[in-house]
């Protein structure tokens, strides 16, 4: 009765405070501590810890105070937060699987949805990481192309840097679209300019959403997300940039979709989309579109922000601390000097770069309170109880910071990283990725973008603060911790970043005539005897191991050295395998996807496998092949003997019986010596080669649309062309008409058998490639043996002893009887010797086939951007001082060692290396062995007493000997 007495005479007011009262009493009792739950500060009712401070600061007062386990409360949700490196190592390493998940951030969700790879968990997680994991480091990363992207985008930061002129500028957009472009790279297969708007603004909205995400009203967001949405605030401008960022994503998804090859995939969203054709079956694994985007969206994030960020606050301690940038620089002018780039290899040797670097990420402390985890478990943690579902936030700024483990942890100190002796030091309190199964997925690749950005800056830049305007060092907190808006100087230092070019101008004037409508006619600055290797080999002394030339208003790269030559066709092979343009090819073989020597991509990769097995097929390293040869060789030793001892011209006869052998492969006969026929064809080679080589070549290459106009040599060039392609397609004909499709006899049958299979495809299977194929397999497997054999005889007619030791080792070996056979050569090493050092300072292709960039990459420190036409040097390589001992001497003993054993040379490239290596190498090799040896077992060779033979040469696209006539005398 007094109760109701008591409610009846309340008014609206004591109603109010009774319900509040109420409320109260059910907030307390709902949100009282745990027991045995980790202490911390009091909460207010209904809000809890919302206006305690949020920065990494204020966390650290609190763990001073409560311990290195402590907890707040935000709103209904209790956080707990790990202090210290070995309270954090308990967590994230000893205890990696109680606290493995991730919680619902509120803020984040509503972009991310708990899919994608940083805020998932469970299955779809897993199957998301690793994928994302296998398909990064397919793509790339902790491999050399990873590399390779980071030091092509180095050179763009270099040269953006440079654009400056010395100026004070701001470089925080242009760092950041450096680092991005990287993992653009992997996820999408392309870069972005810096001057791209597009990606510019979605660098800023990145930038500002970052910043935002970690202030103290977004976190209200995070404590009362019902009521928060409907409310204006930073969190809705965080939103509004993620959807702005998404759209952006989807846009490059799309473009992917409607390119996409299934078979050709060139980055991640491409795996990606087949994967999800995979995994239909498998929902929970989570391969959609939408799952795509988010992770896209991880993948950026994380690929961009961290090393980004890390790089401002490297060059903004190297501002204040300038003692300390002299020493890195000295480091790397010692270690790697000015003539090159930076490489991940190098970081071993340069111990105090590699511990600035680390005090820079340590000092940097940018992610101060790590990503929240949440415990997917019931647990305890330095002796407190931790309910399933909490969410942990590790404080990656207390362990960076650790009293216990840093000698002097609020002090700039590379020295932490360094042993008494200088050398580098791992740490094993250095978490800047934090740890665990949750460390950061791109931690490789942005260690590998921090060592190769920050040394290259450092080797080619001064950087140093604008006067009167040294910026703090005291950061900006967001999710991240990052420097202020700053400016700096950047002064060039020895560093040469400029392509040399040594430019071939061509002069061109117009003159009347009353006799013609109008003439052209031309000079050029170079001598009247012009000859391309000597000219590029002077240039290669004057310029370096790589230097440019420009021919009309095509530039080639020309690469000179066998370590440069290595780099670019072994190392570096699949950056290096494409034909580039070439305008005689052009006119010659109908364009530039037919044949087997000018074509690219899948026409090429098809159409020289299938050369190469038919080839085998009918004897290409075998012993049948072997009997052919040694029957022409038979041929070739009549021919000679017809002479009587008498003086003959040898380069007729030796260019008829190598020929037989391809002609043999390719067209199924051979051509008898007196075949007058055969003798055009044989000289229409010849001067295709000279010509090709002449200045002529280079002006039709350099200026077709004039050239093609005119008269001059270089049309015979052509006609030598069409008598060539002429001969081949009557025998193609010829094959045609007696085809016998289950026996074929060579490799034109084969290839016409082949036709019938890919009648839809285009990859060069057609009657006009097949002569132009054939025309290719009949020019290499012509000219370069028996050009050396021609060399061969100069050399050992010059060289009496070192003839008289090859007939002493062949009579030993084999005797004068018997025919040579390939399993001979193993017993003979002096021969061996000496056909390698016929061929090594022969040097028949000084400047091998043009190259060309399949895509950016770097060499030797130069930025050779895609498309680039690029010239290994092969003379360069042969006549390297650095790897032969008497480079510009006939010297077997190159090739032989202290006990006269046949020793193998890497610097022996004569047929090129890599995957454009000379398709008949292996025939080559086998006919300069067994057509010497026979020649040698029945002959002495020598000139007329007076003669003096020359070994200047002849150079065209081949160098050749001057003509000369030599006595064979029977032994």
């Amino acid at each position: 009765m007094i109760l109701e007495a008591l409610f009846n005479r309340m008014d609206f007011t004591s109603w109010l405070l009774f319900g509040f009262i109420l409320l109260l009493l059910v907030n307390v009792v709902k949100n009282w501590r745990p027991h045995n739950f980790p202490p911390g500060p009091w909460a207010l009712p209904f809000v809890g810890n919302v206006f305690t401070g949020v920065d990494f600061k204020t966390m650290e007062k609190l763990s001073l105070k409560y311990g290195p386990v402590f907890s707040l409360r935000r709103g209904s949700t209790r956080m707990v937060f790990i202090s210290g490196y070995k309270m954090v190592k308990e967590a994230l390493v000893n205890q990696l699987d109680c606290f493995v998940d991730r919680p619902i951030v509120p803020l984040f969700h509503v972009v991310f949805k708990g899919i994608g790879i940083a805020l998932s968990n469970g299955y779809l997680w897993k199957k998301q990481r690793k994928f994302a994991y296998t398909h990064l480091r397919y793509f790339g990363e902790g491999q050399k192309s990873l590399e390779n992207y980071i030091e092509v985008e180095s050179n763009f930061l270099c040269e953006a840097f440079k654009d400056e002129q010395g100026r004070p500028f701001n470089p925080h957009y242009t760092i950041t679209n450096a680092v991005g472009n990287i993992i653009s790279s992997v996820t999408f297969g392309h870069r972005f300019e810096y001057s791209d708007p597009t990606f510019r603004k979605i660098l800023e909205l990145d930038n500002e959403a970052v910043l935002l995400s970690g202030s103290a009203q977004t976190q209200l967001y995070d404590a009362f997300p019902d009521l928060m949405k409907y409310l204006p605030g930073p969190h809705q401008t965080v939103h509004s940039n993620y959807r702005e960022i998404l759209a952006f994503l989807r846009q490059e998804i799309e473009k992917h979709q409607e390119e996409w090859n299934p078979d050709d995939p060139r980055d991640f969203i491409d795996v990606y989309l087949a994967e999800m054709e995979k995994k239909k079956e498998d929902p929970q694994a989570g391969f959609n579109i939408e799952t795509l985007l988010v992770c896209t969206l991880d993948l950026i994030e994380a690929g961009t922000e961290s090393a980004a960020t890390t790089l401002r606050w490297a060059i903004l301690y190297m501002l204040h601390y300038q003692e300390i940038q002299k020493k890195v620089q000295e480091e790397i002018d010692r270690v790697i000097g000015q003539s090159r780039q930076p490489t991940i290899a190098d970081r071993p040797d340069l111990p105090y770069t590699d511990a600035v670097i680390h005090e820079v990420q340590r000092m940097a402390n940018i992610v101060p309170l790590g990503f929240p985890k949440m415990a997917s478990k019931d647990t305890t943690l330095g002796g407190y109880f931790i309910p399933k579902g909490t969410p942990i936030t590790t404080m990656l700024s207390s362990v960076l910071f650790d009293k216990n483990e840093w000698a002097t942890p609020d002090v700039f100190n590379p020295e932490h990283f360094l042993d008494s002796e200088g050398k580098f030091l791992r740490r094993d309190a250095f978490l800047p990725f934090s740890a665990g199964k949750r460390v950061c997925l791109g931690e490789h690749l942005a260690r590998m973008e921090l060592f190769l950005f920050f040394a290259t800056l450092l080797q080619r830049f001064t950087l140093s603060p604008v006067p009167g305007e040294l910026p703090s060092l005291d950061g900006q907190m967001g999710f991240t911790h990052s420097p202020q808006v700053f400016r700096l100087l950047a002064e060039l230092g020895n560093w040469a970043p400029e392509r040399i070019i040594a430019q071939m101008n061509w002069h061109m004037f117009y003159t009347r005539d009353a006799l013609l409508d109008a003439t052209l006619v031309w000079a050029w600055d170079w001598p009247s005897e012009f000859n391309p290797p000597q000219v590029f080999s002077s240039l290669a002394d004057t310029y370096g191991d790589l230097f440019s030339v420009r021919f009309g208003s095509d530039t080639q790269v020309f690469v000179s050295g066998y370590k440069m030559v290595k780099e670019a066709l072994l190392t570096q092979a699949g950056n290096f395998v494409d034909r580039p343009q070439s305008a005689i090819a052009h006119r010659v073989y109908f364009g530039h996807s037919n044949g087997l020597f000018m074509s690219n991509n899948e026409t090429w990769k098809k159409q020289r496998r299938f050369a190469l097995s038919t080839l085998r097929n009918f004897g290409l390293g075998t012993n049948t092949l072997e009997q052919c040869i040694c029957e022409e060789i038979r041929y070739l030793q009549e021919e000679i003997e017809k002479e009587k001892g008498g003086p003959f011209s040898p380069a007729g006869l030796f260019n008829n019986a190598v020929s037989n052998i391809i002609c043999q492969l390719v067209m199924g006969k051979r051509f008898a010596y007196s075949d007058h026929q055969f003798h055009v064809l044989l000289k229409c080679l010849n001067e295709i080669l000279r010509l090709q080589g002449s200045t002529w070549g280079l002006l039709y290459e350099s200026f077709p649309g004039i050239m093609k106009l005119l008269p001059g040599p270089h049309n015979q060039l052509f006609q030598h062309y069409n008598a060539l392609q002429h001969f081949l397609s009557k025998e193609v004909e010829r094959h045609k008409k007696d085809l016998d499709p289950s026996n074929p006899q060579d490799y034109i049958d084969t290839f016409l058998i082949e036709m019938e299979k890919h009648k839809e495809s285009d990859l060069g299977f057609s009657e006009t490639n097949l002569a132009l194929c054939s025309m290719d397999l009949f020019i290499a497997g012509t000219e370069t043996t028996s050009t050396s054999m021609m060399w061969a005889l100069v050399y050992l007619i010059k060289h009496p002893d070192v003839q008289e030791k090859v007939h002493a080792e062949i009579d030993r070996v084999i005797g004068r009887i018997r025919q040579p056979s390939m399993a001979d050569r193993t017993n003979m090493p002096y021969t061996d010797a000496v056909i390698h050092e016929v061929q090594r300072i022969g040097n028949i292709v000084p400047l091998n086939g043009l190259r060309m960039a399949a895509k950016d990459t770097t060499l030797g420190g130069y930025f050779i951007p895609k498309g680039t036409s690029l010239m290994p040097m092969l003379t360069s390589v042969l006549f390297d001082k650095n790897e032969w001992e008497t480079p510009d001497t006939f010297n077997p003993e190159h090739f032989l060692d202290a006990n006269g054993k046949f020793v193998r040379r890497e610097a022996f490239l004569p047929f090129s290396a890599g995957k454009r290596v000379c398709l008949g190498e292996g025939l080559a090799k086998m006919e300069m062995f067994l057509f010497m040896v026979g020649l040698l077992q029945k002959f002495s060779f020598s000139v007329p007493d007076g003669v003096e033979l020359s070994t200047e040469g002849i150079t065209g696209s081949t160098r050749v000997p001057h003509p000369y006539k030599a006595y064979a005398k029977a032994r």
